[in-house]
């Protein structure tokens, strides 16, 4: 299949690394190919003690020995593993686990230490694009053109509006950045048709890579339960996706050659016969002919094949012209 499709995890762990063991097995089960992991190791590197939400979020923080747990069991039943390394401490896991993509988060796009420990590797780089200016998604895409990028729109908000996300940035993206993959990361409410329906118009505005907030239990107050899924509605974007796929044939060798099915819409064309009966040894011109429908798959369809020719045989009123009619 021509996309990819991960499941985000984010905070929605809360700290509970059983529960993130768990969702790593749901998003297998759903038939994603790869989670991704929002690395803290250092909350003071992201958060301000002054935050309002310090203390609850130290609760969120897990070890290095812990995030190898984490890693190890994503790799083991065959998920792709997508780092978003919320501080410098977490590449140090790039050493140890191959990642399929790095992904630099929007609120990141500034963060210069961490921009520059980023350098340091050459893994594929998905940017969150959600809350950037061109001038600044222009900046990262130059400054590692080199690389495997993919820009991923949406963001979330709890849960996001289609109106607010301007699900046509994808088309514009795919048109300024041809060198790039454009992805989409949709934040919808849980309950809303759109957050499976939503993929689906960002497939065909052309967007490839695909990332789903993911869930036990839908509705089930979690950080960002907002806009996370469970896995019936993770297999449905699959399967629409996978349809996608199939109907829209993106193989550019194949879009114009005809089934059977076509070929038979097209056998049902008009075709030339014969304006009146017609004996052996005449000339055709195109008073000979008539264009009508017929039953006949080996009749010429092209009148210009027959003008000027000899008939080899009598050819009677209504009758198709055949190969062998004609000299």
């Amino acid at each position: 299949m021509s996309f990819y499709i991960y499941a985000e995890t984010a905070f929605h762990h809360e700290g509970d690394k059983e529960y993130l063991l768990k969702l790593i097995d749901e998003a297998k089960n759903a038939g994603l190919q790869g989670i991704k992991f929002q690395v803290l190791m250092d909350l003071n590197q992201l958060m301000s003690t002054r935050h309002s939400s310090y203390q609850d979020a130290k609760k969120w923080v897990f070890s290095i020995d812990d995030w190898k747990e984490i890693f190890e069991h994503a790799k083991s039943i065959g998920l792709d593993i997508i780092l978003m390394p919320i501080d410098v401490g977490a590449f140090e896991l790039i050493s140890s686990f191959d990642v399929r993509y790095v992904e630099i988060h929007s609120v990141s796009f500034k963060d210069k230490k961490l921009l520059s420990k980023l350098d340091e590797f050459s893994v594929p780089l998905i940017l969150g694009v959600g809350g950037r200016t061109l001038d600044e998604i222009a900046f990262l895409v130059n400054k590692h053109k080199s690389r495997d990028v993919t820009l991923m729109v949406g963001f979330q908000s709890f849960p996001s509006d289609l109106n607010d996300i301007k699900l046509g940035r994808i088309k514009e993206l795919v048109s300024m950045y041809p060198n790039c993959t454009i992805g989409y990361a949709d934040h919808s409410s849980y309950d809303s048709e759109m957050s499976v329906t939503s993929n689906e118009y960002a497939y065909a505005l052309g967007a490839r890579v695909f990332e789903k907030h993911i869930t036990i239990n839908e509705g089930k107050e979690r950080i960002d339960f907002q806009s996370a899924v469970g896995i019936d509605k993770l297999k449905s974007i699959v399967n629409k996706l996978t349809y996608l796929d199939e109907i829209l044939d993106l193989n550019d060798d194949h879009l114009f050659v005809m089934n059977e099915k076509e070929i038979n819409y097209r056998n049902r064309q008009k075709v030339p016969v014969a304006a009146r009966d017609l004996l052996v040894g005449c000339i055709l011109s195109e008073n000979d002919i008539n264009m009508k429908t017929i039953d006949n798959e080996s009749a010429i369809d092209d009148p210009q094949l027959l003008i000027g020719k000899t008939l080899k045989y009598n050819v009677e009123y209504d009758s198709a012209f055949l190969q062998k009619n004609i000299l």
